[in-house]
């Protein structure tokens, strides 16, 4: 009788060990966040699930790693920089807001850029990061990026060709480059 008491007392110990030890979701958002501001594309791969899936409502889906990181990269040399806010974790699921800073929106005249965010998280690891981007933060980029794309369709076609193969925008380093370029040409020669 006494050895089952010692057994199940081990056994609930262990329960809270594993309950301590188990991941956090809003933490797990927080360390998300502040990786992605160092720019260092490795270590923010590493809080990626292999099938991740990565999406923007209405605009972009990503999925699996290899593909995020492309996007990754994209940001890191844009110097993207994140802020979550709200942060309300429910089960492997956190729901906060995000706003956003980096090169090209601030060449755009865009101080942050906001969204809503949601990330699930299992085993740790980032399943699926979907944002919503605010109204205002659309209505801004839009009416920045409608007239460059004018611009360059009519004055810069191969840079834009490149960059969007088949009519779609590849996120990568390169293309990170080339539209804060383009961006910055518009700006100086029609502004």
């Amino acid at each position: 009788m006494k050895h089952h008491g010692t057994f199940f007392s081990g056994v609930f110990l262990l329960l809270l060990v594993m309950d301590a030890c188990a991941p956090d979701p809003a933490g797990l958002a927080k360390r998300f966040s502040q990786t992605y501001n160092t720019h260092h594309v490795k270590n923010i791969m590493t809080l990626y699930a292999d099938n991740a899936v990565f999406g923007v409502s209405g605009k972009l889906t990503l999925a699996g790693k290899d593909t995020i990181q492309l996007l990754t990269q994209y940001d890191s040399v844009l110097n993207s920089h994140m802020v979550f806010s709200n942060i309300e974790a429910k089960g492997d699921t956190v729901f906060c807001d995000l706003a956003e800073t980096n090169d090209w929106y601030k060449a755009a005249g865009i101080d942050e850029a906001y969204y809503s965010m949601k990330l699930v998280f299992h085993k740790g690891l980032i399943t699926l990061l979907q944002a919503e981007q605010d109204p205002g933060t659309e209505k801004a980029v839009g009416q920045v990026l409608s007239p460059l794309m004018d611009w360059a369709y009519e004055n810069r076609k191969k840079e834009l060709a490149d960059m969007m193969p088949e009519g779609k925008f590849i996120y990568n380093a390169e293309n990170a480059k080339t539209s804060l370029a383009l961006l910055r040409d518009w700006k100086q020669n029609v502004k």
